[in-house]
């Protein structure tokens, strides 16, 4: 099991959490079954995402995974909605996320918490108690990172919150986003612009022949050949033998092959 300290794990229980939740993200959360998860955003009511989550039902409740830098200004702004429902949000400090590679369920320390599928993978999140181990693996932790971006999944961070709609960071593409289903803050912006198509910047996802540890929000320059677009940096892991991998929001074509990146002053190519 790989610790995942950049995650944070929230417990949404009683009788009205399943209506609550979906009332307030972008996925149908009333059609999970028992143990099944999906991701879903947390936008503002300008169809910004303040948050990606991945959200399971569990028994009586529903468990949601997402950046632990988000989830505390992000629980105190759902408490503010819940009025007179019957729900109760606790963020679960007790508990820390890993991961782990599997074709099948891996076994949960507690039969109180669940085991989450990470939709479209083999990875899995475990809940277990106690802290982050100190001995962290780092390699390992940028390698599952990497696969992440890789796959689209971006976690946000209090810079990057409340930037970009979900079409913007492709996150309609992993399944986070349901054009059918009823209101929710944000969704009229959110499905105008999928129904009108004028999304007119999209995520890049590129792996870097050199180091470039951009800040969030920061300009890197995407090239296509003798032409050049700029982007916006979101995310990022360190890959091996120093290179990276970056999350880039662009107006670049996504049909268009990039091979270089510039990063105030430094060109490195593209793998």
């Amino acid at each position: 099991m790989l610790a995942l300290p950049y995650l944070s794990v929230i417990r949404f229980s009683g009788a009205d959490a399943g209506d609550f939740l979906h009332n307030q993200l972008s996925a149908d959360v009333l059609a999970l079954a028992d143990s099944e998860s999906v991701f879903a955003c947390y936008c503002e009511p300008k169809g910004r995402v303040l948050a990606l989550m991945l959200v399971c039902r569990f028994q009586d409740s529903y468990y949601v995974v997402m950046s632990g830098a988000l989830s505390a200004a992000v629980t105190a702004r759902l408490k503010i909605y819940v009025m007179r429902s019957d729900v109760g949000i606790e963020v679960l400090d007790e508990l820390t996320v890993t991961g782990t590679d599997s074709d099948e369920a891996p076994e949960s320390p507690s039969a109180s918490v669940p085991v989450i599928k990470v939709p479209d993978s083999n990875h899995w999140l475990v809940m277990r108690a106690g802290p982050t181990p100190e001995n962290e693996d780092t390699d390992s932790q940028n390698h599952w990172k990497m696969s992440e971006l890789q796959r689209g999944i971006s976690w946000l961070c209090p810079q990057t919150s409340g930037q970009f709609l979900p079409q913007m960071l492709g996150f309609d593409k992993i399944g986070a986003v349901n054009f059918r289903k009823g209101c929710y803050p944000g969704q009229e912006i959110v499905a105008r612009t999928h129904y009108l198509g004028k999304v007119k910047r999209h995520p890049r996802v590129l792996c870097t022949s050199g180091a470039l540890r951009p800040e969030s929000l920061e300009k890197i320059k995407v090239f296509s050949g003798d032409t050049s677009y700029d982007s916006v940096f979101v995310d990022g892991a360190h890959g091996a033998d120093d290179g990276d991998c970056v999350f880039v929001i662009t107006r670049m074509d996504p049909e268009l092959a990039a091979d270089r990146v510039e990063y105030q002053g430094t060109v490195v190519a593209v793998l």
